[in-house]
């Protein structure tokens, strides 16, 4: 059953006034904020009617009352108005994302820190995983009888760099015979479409390949090595400390151990990237016991394939939400428009 237009405003008023302070909201904080257009008495029995509905909580008996998960969340859906970053404020992340160079994994630390200090917010940026990223070029150079350094370029920028046994005989020029045949035949596909029909070639018996196009092969494979775990670049926790709800170390420690679990970390970020939308999620939404005190924010980027990595803020249930979503849509659509101009 919906709530109706008195209540959905108290719901507001008592929402944006604790985001702004943090402290239990009053009917006297209500009816001074000008959203609401109710007697005192009206105001307090909508708010004890949004406590029973479970979009209120009373902490203290003589307290006022403070939004559950439950009022974020329509908060979000129905009633928040969003406030985009103000076009200095772009312009200066712009800026600053467009001095990161043109290293990826610079690229995406950079992009991280920026949105950090903006939103002073802990923030997550979880790098492409290179299964999904399309190969670009690869080189291989001699360092020694016996060693080649494999160098794959992948999409995005992101530079693979691997030591590969050989056979002694092999020449600089056959080295280059291997890169030309390898680039011409995968070049634009994903390392994960490459990896299987590096495979499929291979498993064909050796005799229908010629020798350069096997050991070719089996120079790429080996230059594959790598894990697939991607590297998610994680900025601001110090942040926590300014936030009331980590007062309690108990609740801080909880918060950091996540933070610091790289594992969970890419499951987190990983459940965002289904579609190519924002997506929050909140308390138990989480599904995260030591998160159901927090709220997630989290943009993908990437092209017209579908998304490629991600953008994410973590803070507290209460953090501005009408503030850090453009915030984070905005930080993953510069990543974006940096893949499409410069890879």
């Amino acid at each position: 059953m919906g709530l109706i237009q008195r209540e959905l405003d108290v719901l507001t008023a008592i929402v944006e006034d604790y985001i702004a302070k943090a402290q239990p909201v009053g009917s006297r904080t209500v009816s001074k904020s000008g959203r609401v257009s109710l007697s005192p008495a009206s105001i307090r029995n909508t708010m004890a009617d949004l406590t029973e509905k479970g979009y209120l909580e009373q902490p203290h008996t003589s307290s006022g009352r403070v939004p559950t998960a439950r009022a974020y969340r329509l908060y979000l859906d129905q009633l928040m108005r969003p406030s985009p970053p103000a076009s200095p404020v772009k312009e200066m992340m712009a800026a600053s994302l467009g001095q990161a160079g043109l290293d990826m994994d610079g690229v995406l630390r950079q992009a991280s820190r920026i949105l950090s200090t903006v939103a002073n917010q802990v923030t997550m940026v979880m790098a492409p995983k290179q299964a999904n990223v399309r190969w670009r070029h690869i080189d291989f150079v001699l360092l020694r009888p016996g060693l080649v350094m494999a160098i794959l370029v992948l999409q995005g920028g992101f530079v693979q760099k691997n030591l590969v046994g050989v056979g002694e005989g092999l020449t600089g020029d056959d080295l280059i015979s291997f890169g030309n045949y390898l680039n011409h035949h995968f070049q634009n596909l994903t390392v994960s479409e490459v990896r299987h029909r590096i495979v499929a070639e291979l498993g064909r018996a050796r005799r229908e390949l010629s020798e350069l196009t096997f050991r070719a092969l089996r120079m790429a494979l080996d230059a594959f090595e790598a894990s697939d775990s991607p590297e998610v670049f994680v900025e601001g926790t110090a942040t926590m400390f300014s936030q009331p709800e980590f007062s309690d170390l108990a609740a801080m420690r909880e918060v950091f151990k996540v933070l610091q679990d790289r594992t969970r970390l890419l499951d987190l970020l990983d459940k965002t990237m289904d579609q190519f939308r924002t997506v929050i999620m909140l308390g138990t939404e989480v599904q995260a016991q030591d998160l159901a005190g927090c709220g997630v924010v989290c943009s993908p980027y990437g092209g017209a394939n579908g998304p490629i990595g991600a953008v994410s803020i973590i803070g507290p249930l209460r953090m501005d939400y009408a503030e850090v979503v453009p915030l984070v849509n905005y930080t993953a659509q510069l990543i974006t428009t940096m893949l499409s101009k410069h890879f």
